[in-house]
């Protein structure tokens, strides 16, 4: 079974959304990636993926980001 046009678009939208929201809360909060991925108890080379829109992050990696940098989850969509 393959994914139909319209998942593989808002999959793709998610995923950029994401990727910028992640990038923009992290460089307001003045961090490094390093530094979040230290906060987020994730590896360095996730959080560059996840902000180049190339990670396909699991809710749990989401969350622990959003509590690295003090945001709700929702900022990262919003």
């Amino acid at each position: 079974m393959t994914d139909s046009e319209p998942f593989i678009k808002l999959k793709t939208e998610l995923r950029d959304t994401l990727a910028r929201r992640v990038r923009e809360l992290r460089l307001h909060a003045k961090m490094s990636q390093r530094e979040l991925a230290e906060d987020a108890d994730m590896r360095q080379a996730l959080i560059s993926r996840i902000e180049r829109g190339e990670a396909n992050p699991t809710l749990d990696s989401i969350a622990k980001i959003a509590v690295a940098l003090d945001v709700r989850l929702t900022d990262h969509f919003g």
